[in-house]
């Protein structure tokens, strides 16, 4: 049974595991299925689980499950359980109950699994059916125990009765396990022919590419435009392969570390670690000189190389082996040229001791030589090999005769003109009668030698310390003791380029001005954000206090019109109180009265007692008299009392009427203000929070603008501290490369056609007096330190460490699908998992391979993007579960989540801010998230298939977007098309970016690696597959 991996093809005889089929379905193209781990659980998509669940919890106790009857079945072989149990289980048990996902601690993916069992103890009980809990709870004879739970998220079904049947059989026989359920991965050959790129990384100095095609690493130097090595894991030797397989397994993740010395590549269960060699030495010889090796030459055979010291010796060496034959003697002074004659038979020698040699270097013995009026600077042969050129300090070029049979070389003719000391000489190989100089006077000279005259004159800018021909011809260099050496067309006599000093510290101060207008912008957004918060925490104060002042006037009018109505009742309370006198005293009168008439008509009454009644009807009605006076006398008072509280009261009432629509206003204004100030200021609850953080990032910024002041101050001084004069250039045997050397003790070199940096050379450690090319394109040097270098363009990119063993004892579970480097480059941080199970985040120690942190339960499905934030606080993820989320490092906490795809996530990126990510699905979209609040800031569109990867360009808002359709695009966050970048002719799976924007790289299932200038879409190179034979 062969499992089906991603389309894949293949560049040599690597290998790739063979697997169980699975009947789910292809993921989208571009987004290759992950193979499964063992084969009872490849290719699993979606299965309901089968954890018990109590019965109490899903039915009511009046309606119990019904068991489910159990098939007597019946056949004359035994039961497979891989071929016969497993459908079963697929479909019903492993979501649940994987080794990813265990619940109750049950796996069920293996017999020795279920014989280890659960929480409840084993699963099945061999040869006893009736005793095993996954018939009982499958065949619901367990009332509060059901397998699969009623209303299960998958709609997944009861087990058949023959189903049953069929696993009751399997137990009965002895739920014996199937040989290929146990079997190790068996790895098969991959297709010849199909070789797409998955993975590709990129040097941030844009020095270096490396694309993933099939099991293969491929690396180049991209300013040569040439293949550099493909990546070799000894140990995939010893298993048969051929050179240059790199894993058994397809790669689907690459990433160089930010110095670009360590290269990660991913593949199945595994991680390794390739490291670049630095400044290697091919060879080193000590001791070569007395004091200073002055100069050096190499036969253009290659065989041998020469190497002249301020001891006036020669020595010759064997420039395969690095071994010395000889030493010639005769120079009584420093030895400041050399030059093999074309045929490399000859050596021609000029020195301080005014002497001009030619030394025979079969025989080693001396075949001509001259006394010339000053000290030799320089020589050159003539193409002929007769005939040799000669400088020195008196401003003359002699042309000499080398005549062997007189053991003499004879003048020929003196070419004037120059000005200062002539310092250099070069042949044009192009045209066998001219010859170049340079000289102290600053100029360069094409000479015809035939007659003499001046053919072309340029001027270098300072005093010029060596020359240099292209072989081709089409190109020259000079060098000078300004510390500049140039690059011109031979053609015209133009000027190609200029280069100085070191690249790497020129780069630096590049990269540390991008920074410092980044941190300017930076300080000025958080000054903004800062006045901005301000602003508004200040604007929500005032119209707290303008809403208290309202308030308080609304109270103190509320107490005015309270007084006037108190004041008003008074009044009618006194007036009350002053008619009830009266109606009293009046009551009381009558009453009196009436008596006084009763006691009058009574016969029976004394005189006495009449006068009494009658005194008593005075009195009363004296009482009621008065009672009313008062009264008449309130009534008219109240009158003008009840006018002035009336006014007052309605005064009061406007007053209070006019403060209370001051206060819906201030309420207005107030609550106008707490909107904008909780929309403007979401990542801070209240206002004055915000204006913490605001004033924090404020200052951060201005601290890291100011770091970036120093940073680059000091950049700018070392890289002012690396331009120092150079002493000697030279082409390389395949015109592809320009070294050079001087003061700084260092090689250095460049594009040979356009000028453009490749690299540096570091281990002299005195000042470097020559420099010219073995045979096989490897820089030689010499220098003042004594010693010669012979340095290994070519050495070997070497297999550092391999985190995870590819098995399933690995660390890592499945595919490891992203790898990214931590910004200090300290760890690594891997992405994988087994799809629709699981979502694997780990970060490993880069120097010694350890494990340092797991990322559980973050994504509940594979990862397939992974990015630090820039800081290195954090790390964003995107997985197949469609969400991207953000880790704390620290606390391993989920800090941010965000949601809005509807497909796979494929990659994430941050944006150098720290407060924007960008992320790249398989809906067709990229999305803009805001770190700060957590919402949605964009979406991007124009993609026809799936985003395959989004990556951020240094400290812009640009980011670099790849997609299914073949487009290759620069957007901003806006959402606006920076430019495209045309070729792609097929789905793109990767990219990368340099963080200066100028290069980007891209690869897909054509298998092409394509390189543009970034700057302006226009396609540099494009480096297709090998031929598959």
């Amino acid at each position: 049974m062969i499992l089906r991996a991603a389309p894949t093809r293949r560049t040599g005889t690597a290998d790739f595991p063979v697997r169980p089929e699975s009947n789910s379905s292809p993921a989208p193209r571009g987004i290759a299925p992950s193979p499964g781990l063992r084969t009872t659980a490849a290719f699993i998509l979606v299965f309901q689980c089968l954890e018990p669940v109590r019965a109490d919890e899903t039915k009511s106790a009046e309606n119990p499950p019904k068991p489910i009857p159990i098939a007597q079945i019946k056949r004359s072989t035994p039961v497979d359980f891989e071929k016969d149990i497993v459908p079963i289980l697929k479909n019903n048990c492993l979501a649940c109950h994987n080794r990813t996902t265990a619940k109750a601690r049950l796996i069920l993916e293996t017999p020795e699994g279920m014989l280890k069992g659960g929480d409840s103890g084993p699963a099945v009980v061999p040869k006893r059916s009736g005793a095993s809990l996954l018939i009982k709870a499958a065949s619901h004879q367990i009332e509060d125990t059901v397998m699969p739970p009623p209303g299960n998220k998958v709609q997944a079904s009861n087990l058949t009765p023959e189903e049953l049947g069929l696993i009751k059989l399997w137990i009965d026989q002895g739920a014996k396990s199937s040989d290929r359920a146990i079997r190790p991965i068996e790895w098969q050959p991959l297709p010849a022919g199909l070789n797409p790129i998955y993975a590709v990384g990129l040097t941030s100095d844009g020095q270096f590419a490396a694309c993933a095609r099939a099991n293969q690493i491929f690396v180049y130097h991209l300013p040569s435009a040439q293949l550099v090595t493909r990546l070799t894991d000894p140990q995939m030797l010893k298993s048969g392969n051929k050179p240059g397989v790199s894993h058994r397994d397809l790669v689907h993740a690459l990433a160089f570390n930010p110095d670009g010395t360590v290269l990660a590549s991913g593949a199945f269960r595994e991680v390794k670690l390739w490291r670049r060699p630095e400044n290697a030495q091919h060879a080193k010889l000590s001791a070569v000189a007395r004091k200073v090796v002055e100069t050096l030459a190499v036969s253009p055979d290659g065989h041998w190389f020469a190497t002249g010291g301020d001891d006036g010796n020669i020595r010759l060496w064997n420039a395969v082996s690095a071994k010395s034959i000889r030493t010639l003697r005769g120079h009584t002074g420093p030895i400041n040229t050399l030059k093999f004659s074309p045929d490399s038979i000859k050596l021609c020698s000029g020195a301080s001791d005014r002497k001009l040699a030619v030394w025979s270097i079969p025989r080693g013995n001396l075949v001509a030589r001259a006394e010339t009026p000053s000290k030799v600077n320089a020589v050159t042969w003539l193409n002929d090999g007769r005939q040799i050129a000669s400088g020195g300090d008196d401003q003359m070029i002699r042309l000499w005769f080398v005549d062997s049979a007189r053991s003499a070389l004879v003048p020929v003719k003196d070419f004037k003109g120059h000005t200062g000391p002539v310092t250099a000489l070069d042949t044009m190989p192009s045209a066998p009668a001219q010859i170049l100089s340079g000289s102290g006077d600053g100029s360069v000279r094409l000479w015809n030698v035939e007659d003499g005259q001046l053919v072309r004159q340029v001027q270098h800018g300072g005093p010029v310390s060596a020359v240099a021909v292209r072989r081709d011809g089409k190109r020259f260099a000079s060098s000078g003791l300004n510390s500049v050496a140039r690059l011109w067309d031979t053609s015209e006599g133009k000027p190609i380029a200029e280069m100085k000093g070191d690249p790497r510290p020129q780069e630096y101060v590049a990269d540390r001005n991008r920074f410092l207008d980044f941190a300017k912008s930076e300080a000025d957004f958080h000054m903004a954000a800062l006045n901005s918060a301000e602003t508004i925490r200040e604007v929500h104060e005032a119209a707290n206090k303008a809403l208290a002042e309202k308030q308080m006037r609304v109270e103190e009018k509320e107490a005015a019109r309270a007084a006037a109505e108190k004041a008003t009742e008074a009044l009618k309370a006194e007036l009350k109180k002053a008619t009830e006198a009266f109606e009293a005293a009046d009551r009381a009168a009558k009453d009196a009265e009436a008596l006084a008439k009763s006691v009058r008509e009574s016969p029976a009454e004394t005189k006495e007692t009449i006068d009494r009644a009658a005194a008593e009807v005075a009195a009363k009605t004296k009482s009621a008299g008065e009672a009313r006076t008062a009264l008449d006398k309130l009534s008219s008072e109240m009158k003008e009392k009840e006018k002035q509280a009336d006014e007052k009261l309605k005064t009061a009432v406007k007053a209070l009427e006019d403060a209370g629509k001051e206060l819906k206003k201030a309420e207005l204004t107030k609550s106008t203000a707490l909107t904008e100030s909780e929309l403007a200021e979401k990542a801070a609850d209240q206002a004055a929070e915000a204006v913490v953080k605001s004033r924090e990032a404020k200052q951060k910024a201005e601290r890291q603008h100011k770091d970036a002041e120093t940073q680059l101050a000091a950049a700018r001084q070392t890289a002012a501290e690396s331009e120092q004069p150079i002493r000697s250039l030279a082409f390389s045997p395949d015109n592809l490369m320009l070294a050079t050397a001087g003061d700084d003790q260092s090689v250095h070199t460049w594009n040979a056609d356009n000028g453009a940096p490749f690299g540096s050379l570091k281990g002299h450690k005195g000042v470097v007096f020559a420099v010219a090319f073995t045979r096989d394109g490897n820089p030689i040097s010499g220098a003042a330190d004594r010693s010669v270098v012979i340095w290994d363009l070519r050495a070997e990119w070497k297999l550092d460490r391999v985190i995870g063993t590819g098995d399933a004892n690995s660390p890592l579970i499945d595919r490891v699908n992203t790898v990214k480097f931590s910004p200090d480059g300290g760890s690594l941080a891997t992405g994988g998992g087994e799809p629709t199970r699981s979502g694997e985040i780990k970060l490993w120690d880069v120097a010694t391979g350890h494990w340092m942190k797991s990322f559980t339960n973050v994504h509940s499905d594979a990862v397939f993007g992974l990015d630090f934030s820039p800081d290195g606080k954090y790390l964003a993820s995107g997985a197949a579960d469609k969400f991207v989320k953000v880790v704390e490092l620290a606390t391993a906490k989920v800090v941010r989540q965000f949601e809005g795809h509807t497909h796979h996530v494929l990659g994430v990126s941050w944006n150098r801010n720290e407060r924007t990510l960008a992320s790249a699905g398989a809906d067709n979209v990229v999305k803009i998230w805001d770190f700060v609040n957590g919402e949605k800031k964009k979406n991007i569109a124009g993609f026809d298939k799936e985003v395959t990867a989004i990556s951020f360009v240094g400290y812009t808002d640009q980011a670099l977007a790849v997609s299914g359709d073949s487009k290759v695009r620069l957007v901003r966050e806006d959402g606006n098309e920076v430019r495209s970048f045309a070729g792609a002719n097929d789905f793109v799976e990767s990219a990368a970016v340099t963080p200066d924007g100028k290069i980007v790289i891209a690869g897909g299932q054509d298998s092409v690696l394509r390189v543009w200038d970034g700057t302006n879409g226009k396609l540099i190179a494009s480096f297709p597959p090998p031929d598959a034979n």
